[in-house]
């Protein structure tokens, strides 16, 4: 047994998730809960809406609803999150966001029970926020990369589990099945939130915030928010990590409701192939969270991330010109996608929180999330028209945002002082 503890530990990302302690532990080891069923329903989730009645407009409309949403609940969320600490605004999120949607998608009928939903659902943006601070802020920041890592690999567990849902969909009906996922998915995350908040404690910066505003009115809360807003323009560097995720976020929105249609509409795959499809690209993201994250750093994010943009650019366009006939480049084109991924998240998020101001992190999280929506909520519905005139149409406009992606990152490769990344260290929780 020792020897395999000591075989496990030559890998320094399995190391450092052996050492975890405090919040970040409690995070990690609980998220598997959350990310394996979610990811268990969600390569069919467009098939699921098209089962129940909607077209592509309607299921565009959907995406638009749950983009703005998510933006709304982003302007609130830094200051629920700084008021009620980050374990209650967690709990309290979680239930809007995730169990309130996985009891009407378990029951949906037609179009305004995914409407209504999908505004739910736009509430994971609090919980986004106060989750993300409570894993963090009393961990050292050398392992930020290493720690938004882990939360992509407890997702990615539900590829080992796809195999399991081709058969099940191969065999009974695709509403059915749909039906018993969202079933799993609550109670799933109802026992991630109960194990969570046993788990961990209020950070100091959480504790700190909340003595200030205890007893205050809700206005003083929001006092200092144009301040804030002006600060986070004014980052130039923010802004263009801003502006990238953005145009990945678009991506991957056309990659989880488009790309399915695409394959069964217009490429000739069977529908029990999108659970297989979707866990080959989990495996090879796990791998290469296992094998390229310990090698990541938010210092070294050019080459690493240029070569995640133009790999999302070259597959678009493969995707938008490859005919019936050649369909089978769609599983080498999932596993380079996977490759992708596998750099660009754990460093857009680690970027992302390493240029927020140390002091209002909460409220500026929220508001860059907010923005980051803003600009990308309009893609739904336009995916959804682009997608009704033909199929592929959306796979070109990732490629063009993938391609305006490259641009910025140029653009931010002159604009930001790496040492600036730097940042004193907190004890470990």
């Amino acid at each position: 047994m020792s020897g395999i503890k000591a075989l496990l530990r030559r890998n320094p990302l399995i190391d450092t998730l052996i050492n975890l302690r405090g919040n970040a532990r409690a995070c990690i080891y609980t998220e598997p809960l959350w990310g394996v069923p979610v990811n268990l329903y969600l390569p069919l989730a467009a098939k699921y809406m098209e089962a129940l009645g909607l077209d592509n407009v309607k299921i565009g409309v959907v995406v638009t609803v749950y983009l703005l949403s998510q933006m709304l609940f982003s302007l609130i969320g830094g200051v629920m999150t700084d008021r009620l600490g980050r374990r209650w605004t967690t709990v309290i999120a979680d239930v809007f966001a995730w169990i309130i949607p996985f009891l009407l998608w378990m029951n949906a009928q037609g179009f305004a029970w995914f409407v209504i939903a999908a505004a739910f659902n736009g509430a994971n943006r609090i919980s986004e926020n106060s989750f993300g601070l409570l894993m963090v802020e009393d961990t050292p920041r050398h392992l930020l990369v290493s720690l938004y890592a882990f939360l992509n690999i407890a997702t990615l567990l539900a590829g080992f589990a796809a195999p399991l849902t081709s058969l099940l969909v191969s065999r009974f009906p695709l509403v059915s099945v749909m039906r018993g996922l969202y079933f799993f998915a609550f109670l799933s995350m109802a026992l991630k939130m109960y194990l969570l908040h046993r788990l961990t404690r209020e950070t100091a910066a959480g504790e700190a915030r909340k003595r200030e505003l205890r007893g205050k009115p809700l206005g003083y809360a929001l006092r200092g928010s144009g301040r804030v807003l002006r600060s986070m323009f004014r980052k130039r560097e923010l802004m263009l990590v801003l502006g990238i995720m953005s145009c990945v976020m678009v991506i991957r929105s056309a990659t989880e409701n488009f790309w399915p249609l695409l394959l069964t509409g217009g490429l000739g795959i069977g529908e029990e192939s999108l659970p297989l499809l979707s866990g080959l690209r989990s495996v090879v993201m796990l791998v290469g969270y296992f094998t390229l994250s310990q090698r990541l750093s938010p210092k070294r994010f050019f080459k690493p991330i240029g070569i995640g943009l133009s790999i999302l650019f070259l597959l678009h366009l493969m995707l938008f010109l490859l005919p019936r006939n050649a369909a089978f480049l769609v599983f080498p084109g999932v596993v380079a996608e996977a490759v992708a991924l596998s750099m660009l998240i754990p460093l857009f998020s680690s970027l992302q929180m390493l240029l927020l101001d140390q002091s209002e992190r909460a409220r500026m999280f929220g508001f860059s999330l907010a923005f980051s929506l803003l600009v990308t909520s309009p893609f739904g519905t336009l995916n959804g028209f682009l997608s009704k005139w033909h199929l592929a149409l959306p796979m070109l406009l990732s490629a063009l945002l993938a391609l305006a992606a490259l641009f910025l990152l140029m653009k931010l490769r002159a604009a930001l002082d790496v040492e600036t990344l730097d940042e004193p260290e907190t004890a470990n929780a």
